[in-house]
């Protein structure tokens, strides 16, 4: 497994597998910055936990290190760990790593009262008791769009029909529809994609891989206060419907395993949990799909959340 050069990959996957395991009225947050009565920032850390363990209040930090290039953490890092605890008031401190801890650093780890957690990248081997999966399959949805007309109202002037007529010439693949709910401009082709996320069914008798289906479909825009214009020298000229023409097909992708690592008490001498990774592209984001095992509970948790936005 190859994290991020500034170990937020790692951070994440740390933060969303102690969130499977910690009551329900304790908070997690990553990130947060500290900054002194100056306004001076003094410290950021990984990911704090906070909650309520019958009558006591637990802080409880977790910093995670993801350095290969520097091999094992030195016990330079636990003592500075042992500060962090000691000045900010945290009841425990767990440092996680992915290359494992020198052996000065877990006696001084030991001695200090430092947890050790480590997470390692595993072979297929080491799930395949319970994960019989090496892809997922992805049906995509296309849509090739080969026409589309845009039908204003009978009654605009001629000028604003002209006006139209030439922005639509010349910049028919621009962001030219103006969205009266939010503001937002869009592409004629971006109206399209939308109309087929709303109506799944087009693709129905579609056989992914072979088939391709042709449909002719009009898009009515009639809610007074949700509907398309566009802008033009003349003025706005309202978009009452689009009547698309268009080739429909379903092709499919394997996608295989992103990642699948270990997270584990001290050395990996105790496992906490496994975990395999998917990364897909759906629409214009990209999306992590993770599938938990705890070992304390043996229950698989499935976790999806977005990546990155295109």
């Amino acid at each position: 497994m190859t994290m991020t050069k500034t170990g937020k990959q790692l951070e994440q996957i740390v933060k969303q597998i102690e969130k499977l395991l910690l009551p329900s009225n304790f908070q997690i947050k990553s990130n947060e910055r500290v900054f002194n009565e100056e306004g001076v920032q003094i410290a950021e850390f990984d990911i704090e936990i906070e909650g309520r363990l019958g009558s006591t209040d637990i802080k409880w930090l977790i910093e995670c290190r993801d350095r290969p290039a520097n091999g094992p953490a030195p016990g330079s890092w636990i003592e500075q760990l042992v500060g962090r605890r000691d000045r900010f008031g945290f009841n425990k401190v767990t440092a996680v790593l992915t290359t494992g801890f020198s052996e000065g650093a877990s006696q001084y780890a030991a001695e200090s009262g430092i947890e050790l957690r480590t997470v390692k990248e595993i072979t297929f081997d080491g799930i395949s008791d319970w994960f019989l999966l090496s892809h997922i399959t992805i049906f995509n949805h296309c849509g090739n769009m080969s026409k589309a007309l845009l039908i204003i109202d009978s009654k605009e002037s001629s000028a604003r029909r002209n006006a139209l007529k030439d922005i639509i010439q010349g910049r028919g693949n621009d962001p030219i529809l103006i969205s009266t709910e939010t503001g937002q401009a869009v592409r004629i082709l971006d109206a399209f994609s939308s109309l087929l996320s709303e109506h799944a069914e087009l693709f129905n008798g579609i056989k992914p891989d072979t088939d391709t289906k042709e449909i002719k479909i009009r898009a009515e825009y009639s809610n007074e206060k949700s509907h398309f214009i566009i802008s033009t020298p003349e003025g706005d000229v309202r978009i009452k419907e689009i009547f698309f023409e268009a080739y429909l097909s379903i092709k499919t992708e394997k996608v295989p395993i992103e990642k699948i690592i270990q997270y584990s008490r001290d050395s990996g001498a105790e496992e906490i949990s496994k975990t395999v990774g998917f990364r897909l592209n759906v629409g214009n984001s990209e999306i992590g799909l993770e599938f938990h095992k705890l070992a304390d509970t043996g229950e698989t948790h499935v976790i999806v959340r977005t990546l990155k936005n295109a």
